[in-house]
């Protein structure tokens, strides 16, 4: 297998979007290694370095096995509250300059 030339965000980023919808079972790091194209050991460190940040985590039944953590989805549904208050404001805003008859 060829090593990827990709800088660190893109490493990181590509281990994101293989290990994605894969939380309940996880995958084996060379399942992985050959999702983002790159060597085992390569891999390995970049998922310890994500797992350093709370981005990834070996699944505690079986420690052979990587996932991403509920860290993301919280970062999602964050963005989601933020929107959901804009909205809001937005709502308010129309309310109080709203014409009325």
């Amino acid at each position: 297998m060829s090593t990827v030339r990709a800088t660190p965000v893109q490493r990181a980023l590509a281990l994101i979007f293989a290990l994605q919808g894969h939380s309940f079972e996880g995958l084996r790091l060379r399942q992985v290694s050959q999702l983002v194209g790159q060597r085992e050991d390569k891999t390995l460190r970049d998922l310890e370095a994500l797992a350093e940040e709370g981005i990834t985590e070996r699944l505690p039944a079986n420690k052979d096995r990587w996932r991403l953590t509920p860290r993301l989805v919280q970062l999602a549904i964050a963005h989601q509250d933020e929107i959901d208050r804009l909205r809001q404001r937005n709502r308010d805003f129309e309310q109080t300059y709203a014409c009325k008859p």
